[in-house]
């Protein structure tokens, strides 16, 4: 007769567990390399590293608890084969040409439009070297051509772009090799007239079935957020308005579906428990060929992969009667993705799938016999739905800077709805029966206005020291490993819980400013910037262009070791400055919103404004401290109604003992000259000059800069933008004056801390300056 003890030795697979931490050591070594890595080896740590690894083979035969041991050599032989994976990687990347160049292939996925710009891949057949690359392409969605169709070959001359290294400063500098996974060059073109078609297209049957669905798709009578729903839930497309995907990011669902690639999973087991419910054969069978169908469909990208190999391990799993254990279909299938992807460990859906399934197969078990005298029956359902949320809740503050407080009811709400709502759109899509095709909708076009946004405030998360989280990570892989071996875990269940909450109330690890800083955070063509200043809540400067650098926002100050609610001060209304507004109120806390006063008939922040927002007004004149720091609106003079919102842009000057920073949002030289008429800037010893509207040559003033006297400036202007921002002639202007000017986007964003004897300028490539007074203070 089955007893308990040998069921869960049967599912838990003790022998086995070495593996689950060798892939963990695995996983840390993409984040051990320097981010410019060239992929070589010295000979002499090759070879230390076979000789540790050959060392330690004999270790699990000295003992009969071979268990132990054999983590070991296993751990060593893991993180090796993973270090000379990536090595291999960075080569062949460093290898392959950048720049301008003739290429030709053949359109190689359906076009999907994405914001601005339609996307598709180019499968290249010519140069010889890139040879059988598939890389991504992008072109404007308003153009006077056309763009070819799918499977159409065609010749072009387009620059080929490196995927872009991610700043060191926000603990963001692996991901760029995993991301590269996709492909390591980009292409943007400026037209579809820069494509000249060579043949008719011959796409190929997996191309001919994702164009199939993709023109079913959108012959359905759908409205924006059930389009943009129905398309990412079934057919794996991107949402044309960002808005859609940013409400299911911040609420902590996506990444556990879309991101992760789980979504394949939950749907391949649902076909195996329906035929195993209706007690057909074949139940594992059928399940993978459903994944496999549904994988066609989508696309074989890296998630897509992910959750495939995954659903495969519990399709067989459960329809063997578990004689597969979780432990080992979950882990042998993440082990053969990172074999073939070694940068896998630093991808946020690899650890977020991964640790979400430690916590539901391992950690439900032990937290509900915590709170099984609390609620009885109901703690075992409703552990299963905490434990995943608990478990990625170090992970989602590390890699996002905060973790969503209604993510155990998204769990309880969203997962089944998708669970069952992937399949039935995709029948619909195929058989597109009028009323379920309504219902669909509504139910999608439901969870996206009003389920999901209800579900998306985000319990913001300051990780200034790395160590607590590192060690809550880990704490729930080691509290599966002993659920798994049959150990008493009840202690480390009540540790992790506790840290969870204590984390949780003291909103996380923060860091206070010992100096004054400004950091010019890389958002693209757009401005974001964050002053912290001691023994004061931290100020934020505009929010960039749009929903995801409100996220990324919420990254810094998270990594900086802000806590509190941070003061926002939008310059002016234009979308590359407000446009992430209404992202970040919603999951970072804002003590205070103030905006220039203007007096237009309508209001120019209704298209950024987030819901019951109130921002107070900002004059000339109007003045307060913060901390250590005084702070004085200098521009608007009054209530303008200007043609041009960079005309009302806040100029804000900050004084801090012997240093003044003068931030000129967008402002023009016509109001450079009307704040020297008004007596600006005055005498003071030592400036930071924030250089107005992203360096343009209509600001910056060659008389305004002489009067401001910057001993360094910053230009917030995004790499290889369309405006060609900054422009020579500010750049010769500062130069003039001898100031030391830094972009943020060929630098990877900016942070100028207050030093004694100058400013220390960080870059997010790795690099650091000292730029010295050069004047001595003036009476």
């Amino acid at each position: 007769m089955l007893s308990r003890s040998s069921l869960w030795q049967r599912l838990s697979g003790a022998s086995l567990w070495p593996l689950a931490w060798a892939l963990a050591a695995a996983c840390a070594v993409p984040w051990l390399l320097p981010e410019r890595w060239d992929g070589q080896l010295a000979t002499r740590w090759l070879v230390l590293g076979a000789l540790a690894w050959l060392l330690t083979l004999p270790l699990p035969l000295l003992r009969l608890r071979f268990r132990r041991w054999a983590v070991v050599p296993l751990t060593l032989g893991l993180a090796g084969i993973t270090c000379l994976g990536l090595a291999r990687k960075a080569r062949w990347e460093t290898a392959l040409p950048t720049g301008f160049l003739a290429l030709e292939g053949r359109i190689d996925a359906p076009w999907t439009l994405q914001g601005e710009r339609l996307r598709s891949r180019l499968e290249v057949s010519a140069p010889e070297r890139l040879k059988g690359l598939s890389l991504p392409l992008t072109i404007p969605a308003e153009g006077e051509q056309a763009p070819p169709l799918p499977g159409t070959p065609v010749r072009l001359r387009a620059e080929l772009r490196p995927v872009q290294a991610a700043p060191v400063f926000l603990a963001e500098r692996p991901l760029w090799r995993a991301r590269s996974d996709e492909a390591p060059r980009r292409i943007h073109l400026a037209s579809a007239q820069l494509m000249e078609a060579t043949g008719p297209p011959a796409p190929a049957f997996l191309l001919r079935l994702q164009a199939f669905a993709r023109r079913r798709f959108e012959a359905l009578p759908l409205g924006a957020t059930a389009k943009d729903l129905w398309g990412a839930l079934a057919l794996g497309i991107p949402p044309a308005d960002e808005a859609h995907f940013s409400v299911f990011a911040e609420s902590g669902t996506i990444h556990i579906l879309v991101v992760s690639g789980l979504q394949v999973t939950l749907v391949m087991a649902a076909v195996e428990a329906l035929l195993r419910r209706l007690r057909l054969r074949g139940a594992a069978a059928g399940a993978i060929a459903s994944g496999l169908l549904y994988a066609g469909l989508v696309g074989f990208s890296a998630p897509v992969w992910r959750g495939l190999f995954m659903g495969i391990a519990w399709a067989i799993g459960g329809s063997s009667g578990w004689k597969l254990p979780p432990v080992a279909g979950l882990h042998v299938a993440l082990l053969l993705w990172l074999l073939g992807h070694p940068a896998a460990g630093v991808e946020p859906g690899f650890l977020l799938a991964w640790w979400a399934l430690l916590g539901l197969l391992w950690g439900a078990e032990p937290l509900a016999g915590l709170l099984s005298p609390l609620l009885g029956r109901l703690a075992l359902p409703f552990a299963r739905l905490a434990a995943p949320w608990l478990s990625t809740m170090p992970l989602l503050a590390l890699l996002h800077g905060g973790a969503p407080w209604w993510g155990i009811l998204a769990n309880l709400l969203v997962l089944p709805l998708v669970a069952f709502l992937t399949p039935l759109c995709l029948l619909l899509i195929l058989v597109p029966l009028p009323g379920l095709t309504q219902g669909a909708a509504a139910v999608l076009t439901w969870m996206g206005d009003r389920l999901v946004p209800a579900l998306t405030g985000i319990a913001p998360l300051a990780t200034g020291r790395l160590w607590p989280w590192l060690l809550l990570t880990l704490g729930w892989l080691a509290l599966a490993h002993l659920q798994g071996t049959l150990r008493r875990a009840r202690a480390l269940t009540v540790g992790l819980v506790a840290a969870s909450l204590g984390l949780l109330a003291f909103r996380g690890v923060g860091r206070a400013a010992d100096t004054l800083s400004l950091e010019a955070v890389d958002v693209g063509q757009g401005d974001a910037l964050l002053l912290r200043v001691p023994g004061g809540d931290a100020t934020l400067l505009d929010t960039g262009p749009g929903p995801w650098t409100g996220r990324r926002i919420a990254r810094v100050l998270s990594r900086r070791g802000v806590r509190e609610p941070v003061h926002l001060v939008l310059t002016h209304a234009h979308g590359d400055h407000a446009g992430g507004w209404a992202t970040l109120a919603r999951i970072w806390p804002l003590a205070s919103t103030s905006v220039p006063v203007t007096s237009e008939d309508e209001d120019p922040w209704e298209p950024f404004r987030p819901t019951g927002a109130d921002p107070a007004g900002l004059l000339r004149g109007d003045a307060w401290s913060r901390g250590e720091a005084t702070f004085s609106v200098r521009w608007p003079q009054r209530a303008y109604a200007l043609p041009d919102a960079n005309m009302t842009s806040t100029v804000l000057r900050v004084a801090w003992r012997d240093r003044e920073l003068w931030l000129m949002g967008d402002a023009l030289a016509v109001q450079e000259k009307d704040l020297l008429d008004l007596g600006d800037p005055g005498a003071f010893p030592h400036r930071l000059l924030k250089v107005g509207h992203h360096g343009s040559r209509n600001a910056s003033d060659p008389a305004w800069i002489a009067a401001v006297k910057p001993e360094v400036a910053v230009i917030p202007a995004g790499l290889r933008n369309r405006f060609e921002h900054p422009h020579p002639e500010t750049l010769d202007t500062l130069r003039r004056s001898g100031t030391a000017a830094w972009v943020t986007g060929p630098s990877a964003g900016i942070r100028i801390s207050v030093v004694e004897g100058g400013w220390r300028v960080e870059t997010g490539d790795g690099s650091e300056t000292l730029t010295p007074l050069q004047r001595s203070p003036r009476p």
